[in-house]
């Protein structure tokens, strides 16, 4: 479908010669067989295949380029997020697993805004979604090129750091644990924080037992002050099984 829809109007006018070209030939053919001996002119044919073919070649790439556009936009709905305009939850984790299988480490991060549901509660769901669409657009701005980025639900996001030394983790997080402002009609300038659990990506690694190392960070982030940046390291498990038993 591609190939037959134009994405320019010089593509529109090349395929419209192509096919008037072959309609043109079918009428030379036609009567030549079947045209009892009668013979016109190459201009003839070429006038009856732009006033009978023309049309509906044009109706046929019109509705060719509309299918390939509904077509388009349904991907790109399947693949992000609505509301933030990064990848959706899937899409986040494809692009993560294909990362790894391109570099040997990377960093996990998990973030989730700090006291969500009190905005939405105290100033609105229009203020919560403001507030989401600020954070994407913070976190736009501090990740890398091949970085990957997506919402995963709710006040959660993620990121993956393609072949990043924990440093850079690091200063990528502290960045992001910011107050990051937002603007609402009814109240004006808000601010909202990120707590961010971290975790070292190793080849060897399931992408399960990453997710959830970064998700005992963030849980300890959370459980600690808030707008904090953990790292997940073993000893940081054993003081969330002692807390949690």
């Amino acid at each position: 479908m591609r190939l037959l829809a134009p994405q320019s109007a010089l593509g529109f006018i090349l395929r419209l010669a192509v096919w008037l070209g072959f309609v043109t030939l079918a009428n030379i053919a036609f009567a030549t067989f079947f045209g009892g001996g009668a013979y016109y002119s190459l201009w003839f044919y070429l006038a009856h295949s732009i006033v009978v073919g023309g049309p509906l070649i044009t109706f046929f790439f019109i509705i060719t380029m509309f299918q390939l556009r509904l077509q388009r936009k349904l991907w790109h709905l399947s693949r992000m997020d609505g509301l933030t305009g990064l990848n959706n939850r899937n899409t986040f984790f494809d692009l993560a697993a294909k990362a790894r299988t391109m570099e040997s480490t990377g960093v996990l991060m998990m973030l989730d805004a700090d006291k969500f549901k009190s905005i939405n509660d105290t100033y609105g769901h229009q203020a919560g979604d403001s507030c989401l669409q600020a954070i994407a657009a913070k976190l736009r701005e501090n990740i890398r090129q091949d970085d990957v980025l997506g919402r995963l639900g709710g006040e959660e996001f993620a990121i993956y750091l393609k072949d990043a030394a924990p440093e850079i983790a690091h200063s990528i997080g502290l960045r992001l644990t910011q107050p990051i402002k937002f603007m609402t009609e009814a109240h004006g300038e808000l601010t909202v924080t990120l707590s961010i659990g971290a975790v070292m990506a190793q080849p060897a690694i399931p992408i399960d037992t990453l997710l959830g190392r970064a998700d005992a960070a963030l849980y300890y982030a959370k459980q600690n002050g808030r707008a904090l940046f953990v790292n997940w390291t073993p000893s940081l498990q054993k003081k969330l099984v002692m807390t949690r038993a």
